[in-house]
């Protein structure tokens, strides 16, 4: 039978034992809170350095009438303020309606409510880059052929193929040079997406009541 003081030296131990084994866990659940949010900081850390054009991409179509109604309502007052303004000329068409298109989509995006994406609100946002997609199936399909030709050192074949592709720039010149689709990547995370939400904004303020309308009458279809 145990002696009142080896009782009490069995308790101090079993004190111990429990304050260790709580010591330990409240350790062990420290760590691996600590290695979580490390993991998550370094995940943060790896997908900011790994940001890509394309991560702040949206495209959207436009049907040839679009560009159409630009040449007869707006391309030539643009041609004409961007060489007052800037001095600058352009060698064809699609160019200017690049930069019109771009500072269009910049003075309308101007116009929304700040998002929240930076740490400073932005009034303005800017376009990176734009670029265009064109119905030039037929023609790419040709120039293939020839590749295909001259790998064989097949003259003839070669022939035909120019012969081709020159009936194709002929009879298709206005469709391999009218815009079927843009691509704009913006500078920031604030532009995509004001881009994104742009007409889910412009139909909740009536203030903004017309912003998704182009040239009077198109509206197009902004996605990612």
């Amino acid at each position: 039978m145990l002696t009142e003081e080896e009782v009490d030296e069995r308790k101090l131990e079993g004190l111990i034992i429990a304050c260790l084994a709580v010591f330990i866990a409240l350790f062990c659940l420290n760590y691996f809170d600590f290695v979580r949010k490390n993991q998550q900081l370094n995940y943060v850390e790896w997908d900011v350095k790994t940001i890509t054009a394309g991560d702040y991409t949206v495209e959207f179509d436009i049907e040839p009438s679009f560009y159409e109604d630009w040449l007869d309502k707006e391309a030539e007052n643009f041609l004409i303020e961007e060489q007052e303004r800037s001095g600058k000329g352009y060698a064809a068409r699609p160019d200017a309606f690049r930069d019109w298109i771009t500072q269009e989509m910049e003075r309308r995006l101007a116009q929304l409510p700040d998002l929240g994406y930076e740490d400073e609100p932005l009034a303005f946002v800017r376009v990176a880059v734009t670029t265009f997609a064109y119905k030039n199936g037929d023609i790419i399909h040709a120039l293939r052929q020839r590749g295909a030709c001259i790998k064989a050192n097949d003259w003839e074949g070669i022939k035909r193929a120019d012969e081709n592709i020159n009936i194709i720039k002929k009879s298709q010149l206005e469709q391999l040079t009218t815009p079927c689709s843009v691509f704009m990547s913006f500078e920031c995370e604030e532009g995509i997406n004001r881009a994104l939400e742009f007409d889910k904004l412009v139909e909740a303020d009536d203030s903004l009541r017309g912003l998704n309308v182009w040239l009077g009458e198109h509206k197009i279809e902004i996605q990612q």
